[in-house]
């Protein structure tokens, strides 16, 4: 029993993980907000105040979201020893590399910069105007 609930919690630590890891931080986050409310307003001819309803509908869900991860974190740390979390830590870091290569090779393979690159090109540009 003992080892069917470790397994499921790693299983579900590591899904979990691997879902934020693969989610952009709260500033890529904001862009892609604005970029998709953007698109929603421009197909579905939102008004202003349309927009703005929406634009709070998504800060709470982000908001709501973040507090149940930070909430799950905290759960999960106080049943991990020490070792197990440091340990948890290393995976999400391997996670979070391999992810990174694995969008840089993506991008690469349909002739985009990635992000990082990306972001260097359009202050290089911005300079340059």
């Amino acid at each position: 029993m003992k080892k069917i609930l470790i397994a499921g919690l790693f299983a579900l630590t590591t899904a979990t993980a691997g879902a934020a890891l693969a989610a952009p931080d709260a500033a890529e986050m904001g862009k892609h907000h604005q970029k998709h409310l953007e698109r929603l307003a421009s197909e579905l001819q939102l008004t202003a105040e349309q927009q703005e309803q929406l634009r709070a509908v998504h800060t709470e869900q982000f908001e709501k979201m973040k507090a149940l991860r930070d909430e799950k974190q905290q759960k999960v740390d106080a049943i991990l020893t020490d070792e197990q979390r440091t340990k948890l830590q290393e995976l999400r870091d391997n996670r979070r590399e391999k992810m990174k290569k694995h969008m840089q090779e993506r991008h690469e393979r349909k002739g985009r910069p990635h992000r990082g690159e990306r972001a260097a090109a359009d202050k290089a540009d911005a300079k340059s105007n």
